[in-house]
């Protein structure tokens, strides 16, 4: 029987209520999306001249992100969605403990570690939004997913220099995109359980 589940999931003939099963609050969701939405307009409010108090405020709003997340990965009851939910959530508490206990070694380490996580934010997003596929609320989940993944370029390359030198902007506009991809999940989820 799980192969016959597995084998019509790869082929897409289950329905799309059943994916969401593991999913159970929407809430918690649509709670940390705002949560992360907050804290990336504070980072963009004041990236220059208040840094360490945008990398603080990013780091905080990281680390409650990824606890909401990591109760909502331990609640799940689908694989799909444990892993997704797992998967942000580690990379959320990774980047917050980071930012709030300060780079390890020199600046280049940082650099590195902040580009795997955006790597590792946006794949697990766009892992996620594989389960919106056919919904209208699909590119923008996918387009979330990219986002951090696009910035995780960037600080590696280095190019442009005034976004990849400025931790700020960066940690602002990777917590507004998840904090998007949360609310669609949120979103989808709640119209999926009143439907």
């Amino acid at each position: 029987m799980v192969f016959r589940l597995l084998q019509y999931h790869w082929l897409g003939n289950l329905p799309l209520w059943t994916r969401f099963k593991g999913m159970k609050n929407w809430f918690l969701w649509l709670l940390a999306g705002g949560v992360s939405l907050v804290g990336g307009v504070l980072a963009l409010f004041n990236p220059m001249s208040a840094s360490i108090a945008a990398t603080t405020f990013a780091g905080c709003a990281l680390l409650i992100v990824g606890a909401l997340q990591g109760y909502s990965a331990w609640t799940a009851s689908g694989t799909r969605a444990t892993t997704g939910a797992g998967l942000m959530s580690g990379s959320a508490l990774l980047l917050g403990l980071i930012l709030l206990l300060g780079p390890f070694g020199n600046g280049d380490l940082m650099r590195i570690v902040l580009t795997l996580l955006l790597v590792v934010s946006g794949v697990a997003i766009i892992w996620s939004a594989r389960q919106l596929r056919g919904d209208n609320l699909f590119v923008a989940a996918l387009a979330s997913g990219v986002v951090p993944i696009v910035l995780g370029g960037i600080v590696l390359s280095g190019f442009p220099a005034f976004i990849a030198g400025n931790l700020g902007i960066t940690l602002g506009v990777e917590l507004l995109a998840l904090g998007v991809a949360l609310i669609v999940f949120s979103i989808r989820h709640k119209k999926m359980r009143t439907a």
